[in-house]
């Protein structure tokens, strides 16, 4: 299909009948009602999304009507993240531009509020109302805030910029370098600003994106193609000059891939399936019916019927090249240039330079798929991802030149072709892999080591993946992709004829899982709760795992400053049901999906019993987290529908480890336990007036330490009433005087902070269920005390106990019962080993559920092998003897069997030497010849995979330890 590329390149301006369109038309109509929209006044519309989408619908229209077809200037403005002015500004240095612009002086409270804006967030919620709670972390709304309070106020100011002005502004601000320029531009304007202009101002300054997951929303109501046209091109202002009017629709030659504009390119999908069942999807013959004679010939030449397509998995960077007539422009996958490190032209450039004669004389335009990876010159192999992305890029990127990072170095980009989608003005993504392919080799004359061709085979059976998985395992590279020779190639989407196929490592039960936070856990350390969307129930999220493993400082504040004010607290208002679901497990906050942070969580194992306190009905143990995925969006993250079927594959895995997969209440265990629980129920006492005059706050549950039995917080709030005592919901500090008030509760959660810090004493349920039992008000032991800032009332607390700290009154938490049933039993036998285990397991789960690491027993469970164990060489002894008694002491096993490990470990001392890197090698042949379908393997990890794993006291991913020879 031929492709109009001369549409984009030429576009005229429309022109509007009205050029003064306010700024608060914008900010009233557009911003502001998209934020105030809520579950609570979606009326009269069904849903959250259809009212806000709605609200875009009609500020489109007011636009179309009182302005014209040009709406650029807006679009700038509501697409700031996708706008491409550069301001030099982030947040830390638009705190020293306004402190400046405010001329605040150091010591002032405005002053110290903006420079440690971020700074000890979680102290700060727990002492602030909702309200409050919102200024903590929206640095715009801070800054307008301190505005508000600074300006004088009997000179209001009315709005009066309009969206011309401030994009003015804009322009010249992103032609600024210097904070003094900066603050001369300023300085005037947002004197001129009403308070929620300032907000916003300031907004675009971040380049934070104003409408979310509403873009979509936006694009299709200014027109039917403008979203289709998006995905093909990044440039707003040839979208939305192009398509000023919605009766005039693209042709499908204008809605493909275009040279010199980036686009989202096709992405793989994990394999679901047996490699049979693949094996038949990508074998689907071709219907030469009204197919073009070229096409079938070559179909029938090449004798493409019942085979596909595998080449290995690149562990590189997803690059798009374009050149047209000379010009070069390189782009990732999400659409992040990087022409300046690799080249515009054949003359400069760190790859171009090299590729004068790298393409056909004949080709004027084209667009090519690959991955971009770094080549060794010294070692003549591909290095390591993230080799060369790291620094040295990243500040040629700042410059405003073209840079070559590579100069000088034994290691250069090395960009490896797989697909052709574009040559010489034809659009070539609606023809068959096949014969992409075979232009390829046409067009494209491989330079060694810079710029080549990806190797491939053609397969045809189960055996074809099986014999080069095996290869990739004795390789061990990343996996294969199996590709269908009569795909077609779809951009910004992924396609079932593209299979990336990847070894399983026992240490872990499949893929990395991208999830959503919804909810969050501040105790000693934070957990952030992780949901799945549920399709089924119109997309509410449940509650699915908590991670608290993986963070850097340096993340915990990147999460923090995104979400900051938007968390809620759970206990002064609950989520919507619809719109997520915890199930019994609770969290201290939680936070609308909307709000996205994509975690990339990793397991080393999956919870597929029946009874579990998370809302999804499963969850995962050892849970470490990998990054945090900018780069994701919230419909790429797993859903509940996709991880039932992960699951459902996983519980019928024979070869996973079967100690982290059974069902705790089979039938004939635990009956002791079951008799004994039978036996009798909470014992309290009838009603009376013992608790009158008495104001509680019951904020936890309450659990009988002598019978192990469970008291909701509303069956405690109960029990008081019936004994006279009255319930508070927010006491406040000034009543402390004026009557007695008990906060209750079993540990100082943030909500409890609020109150401790205010005054109020914080005591254990138990002393109300003692007190009932008793039948009288008991003296208040520091044992019942959780916290409290009242001397006087910890040492009265001190003087109802005697010298080694026991009661005068309360009799000591005992299991008498259960001992005296315990001594009546005839033991024939002791415990079957699996019994001993299952107890054992059930103990590490139980701690792993309250993230109470026990690094005693952290490697409990694993089998390594170690390299260099049997060696006859003493340094090579040694090295591995010392890490074996490490693993050992973390509860570990070290075996001799490399099939049956799960990890095999390289000492650090000797991975280096020619015959451990012999060995390691023989290993991973050794694997590769014994791989099998489904079959799980070990991954071999440097010694700083044990390291890691003891400082942090939890299993980290070991995939960031990979063992390589380098």
């Amino acid at each position: 299909m031929s492709v109009d590329t001369l549409f984009l390149d030429n576009v005229k301006e429309p022109k509007n009948f009205n050029n003064n369109a306010p700024f608060d038309l914008l900010v009233l109509d557009l911003f502001l009602k998209l934020e105030s929209t809520t579950l609570e006044n979606k009326a009269p519309f069904d849903t959250v999304s259809a009212k806000k989408t709605h609200i875009i619908e009609e500020f489109v229209k007011t636009w179309r009507t009182h302005f014209g077809p040009n709406i650029l200037p807006a679009v700038r403005l509501i697409f700031p993240n996708r706008d491409g002015r550069k301001y030099h500004v982030k947040d830390v240095a638009l705190t020293r531009l306004v402190n400046k612009l405010l001329k605040l002086q150091p010591g002032l409270g405005d002053y110290q509020i903006i420079k440690n804006w971020k700074k000890l967030y979680q102290q700060k919620a727990n002492l602030a109302n909702d309200s409050e709670r919102r200024q903590l972390g929206d640095l715009p709304l801070i800054i307008a805030r301190i505005i508000l309070r600074r300006r004088d106020q009997t000179v209001p100011v009315k709005s009066s910029v309009t969206v011309a002005e401030v994009n003015d502004v804009l322009d010249q601000l992103a032609q600024k370098t210097q904070s003094k320029e900066q603050l001369a531009l300023l300085e005037p304007f947002v004197e001129k600003l009403t308070i929620p202009e300032v907000r916003y101002v300031f907004q675009m300054i971040l380049k934070e994106s104003m409408l979310l997951f509403f873009e979509r929303a936006f694009f299709l109501a200014w027109h039917p193609d403008a979203y289709n046209l998006f995905k093909v091109c990044e440039d707003m202002k040839k979208i939305f000059w192009v398509l000023s009017d919605p009766e005039k629709r693209l042709l499908p030659t204008q809605l493909c891939v275009q040279p010199m504009y980036m686009f989202v390119p096709q992405s793989s999908q994990k394999l679901d399936i047996s490699y049979d069942s693949l094996c038949k999807r990508m074998t689907v013959a071709l219907q030469t019916e009204n197919k073009d004679k070229k096409l079938v010939d070559l179909y029938k030449q090449e004798q493409i019927e019942g085979h596909f397509l595998i080449e290995e998995k690149i562990d590189g960077d997803r690059m798009l090249m374009h050149m047209v007539n000379g010009k070069f422009r390189w782009h990732t996958r999400r659409r992040r240039d990087y022409t300046l490190v690799y080249g515009e032209n054949i003359h400069i450039g760190s790859l171009t330079k090299h590729l004068t004669d790298a393409l056909d004389d004949k080709v004027h335009s084209i667009v090519l798929d690959g991955e971009m990876v770094a080549w060794s010159k010294d070692r003549e192999m591909i290095l390591p991802f993230g080799t060369l992305r790291s620094a040295a890029i990243q500040e040629a990127l700042k410059q405003f030149d073209v840079i070559d990072v590579y100069e000088g170095n034994n290691s250069w980009p090395l960009f490896l072709i797989f697909d052709i989608l574009h040559l010489n003005g034809r659009d070539l993504t609606g023809l068959p892999l096949f014969y992409r392919k075979s232009l390829i080799n046409k067009v494209v004359k491989e330079v060694p080591h810079r710029f080549e061709i990806l190797e491939w085979v053609k397969a045809k059976s189960p055996t074809d993946i099986k014999a080069n998985m095996q290869r990739i395992v004795s390789e061990r590279n990343e996996g294969i992709m199996v590709k269908s020779l009569l795909s077609k190639y779809r951009v910004y989407s992924r396609e079932l004829t593209w299979i990336k196929v990847k070894p399983e490592y026992l240490e872990n039960f499949g893929e990395n899982l991208d999830l959503v936070v919804i909810g969050k856990i501040g105790r000693v350390k934070t957990s952030y709760i992780c949901g799945l969307k549920d399709i089924e129930a119109e997309g509410c999220y449940k509650l699915f795992c908590m991670v608290a493993n993986g963070f850097l400082n340096a993340v915990y504040r990147q999460i923090e400053s995104k979400l900051v004010n938007f968390w809620h607290d759970y206990t002064v208002e609950k989520p919507p049901a619809t719109l997520i679901q915890f199930g019994t497990k609770k969290p201290d906050y939680w936070i609308n999906p909307a709000n996205l942070i994509v975690l990339e969580i990793k397991a080393r194992s999956i919870e597929v019993t029946a009874e579990t306190p998370y809302a999804a009905g499963s969850t995962l143990h050892n849970l470490w987290c990998r990054a945090v995925r900018e780069d994701k969006d919230y419909d790429e993250c797993i859903t509940l529908q996709e991880y039932q079927e992960l699951k459902a594959r996983y519980s019928t895995d024979i070869y996973k480890n079967q100690d982290v997969n059974r069902n705790r209440k089979r039938p004939g265990e635990n009956l002791i336990i079951e008799k004994y629980e039978k036996v009798k129920k909470l014992k309290i006492a009838a009603e009376l007036d013992l608790l009158t005059g008495i104001h509680f706050v019951i904020a936890t549950d309450y659990k009988d330490p002598d019978e192990l039995k469970s008291m909701s917080a509303e069956a405690l709030k109960q029990l008081v009433r019936l004994h006279g005592g009255a319930i508070e919901l927010n006491p406040k500090r000034n009543e402390l005087h004026e009557k007695t008030v008990m906060v209750v509760g079993t540990n100082l959660t943030p909500r409890l902070q609020r109150w401790y810090k205010e005054g109020f004493d914080v005591i254990l349920p138990r002393w109300i269920v003692e007190s009932i039992r008793h039948e009288k008000l008991l003296p208040i032991e520091p044992s019942f005390i959780v916290a409290s800032v009242n001397a006087g009332f910890m040492n009265l607390a001190h003087q109802n106990v005697d010298e080694f700290g026991d009661s005068y009154v309360v009799t000591a938490t005992s299991s008498q019962g259960l001992l005296q049933h315990l001594m009546s039993l005839t033991v024939k036998k002791r415990l079957a080993d699996d019994s001993i285990e299952r107890c054992r397991r059930l103990f590490l789960e139980e701690s792993d559920r309250e993230l109470d690491p026990h690094w005693w027993m952290l490697f409990y469970g694993l089998k390594f092998h170690i390299v260099g164990s049997r060696s006859s060489i003493t340094s090579h002894k040694a090295a591995a003897g010392s890490l074996s008694q490490r693993i050992a002491r973390f509860g570990g096993e070290c075996i001799g069997d490399v099939h049956q490990s799960h990890y095999i470990v390289v000492p650090e001392k000797v991975e280096k030497k020619h015959e451990v890197v012999a060995e390691v090698a023989r290993v991973s042949r050794e694997l590769g010849a014994r791989y099998v379908e489904g079959k799980k393997i070990a991954r071999v990890v440097r010694e700083s995979f044990v390291v890691e794993s003891v400082k942090e006291g939890v299993v980290v991913d070991a995939e960031d330890h990979n063992y390589s020879a380098d």
